[in-house]
């Protein structure tokens, strides 16, 4: 199974008045998921998001960029919850097979951080709209490899 972790693009900056939930993507940040969408070569059979605004739109970005119709919001990848254990309940509740490919957008550091426990300790760093790919035995989530690293920033 290919699992695509991306961290939602660049976000408004935290407002008095306005709640951290409620933060939107800035043009920036919908251009950092395009360019990440536009040299991914492959499509998701589903693409799951934190239901956090800025994520959602991240999210609508890059699927409608790679022809995905359907986002699947589900609260397993809100910041507060996001880990291994939830990443497998939340794979086992979508009906997926070890062929598959699933892209989940979330938030930092809890992506970096289970990225870093699938990988055996090896960190990397998600940028605003960063995309790592990593190859895993589904479903016991094992003999994980990355086989792709995006940063928008590095993109021409």
């Amino acid at each position: 199974m290919l699992l695509l972790f991306m961290r939602h693009g660049e976000a408004e900056p935290k407002k008095p008045g306005i709640s951290d939930d409620e933060r939107s993507l800035t043009q920036d940040g919908r251009a950092q998921a395009i360019k990440v969408a536009k040299i991914l070569d492959l499509r998701p059979k589903y693409v799951i998001s934190s239901p956090l605004k800025r994520a959602l739109e991240t999210a609508e970005v890059v699927a409608e960029a790679l022809g995905v119709k359907e986002i699947l919001q589900r609260n397993e990848l809100l910041p507060e919850y996001f880990d291994l254990d939830s990443l497998k309940y939340l794979l086992s509740s979508v009906g997926l097979e070890d062929r598959d490919i699933v892209l989940l957008v979330g938030h930092s550091p809890s992506l970096e951080d289970v990225i870093q426990e699938l990988l055996g300790g090896f960190r990397i760093y998600l940028s605003p709209g960063a995309l790592a790919c990593l190859e895993v035995k589904y479903p016991d989530l094992g003999s994980s490899s990355l086989k792709l690293y995006l940063r928008p920033e590095f993109i021409k």
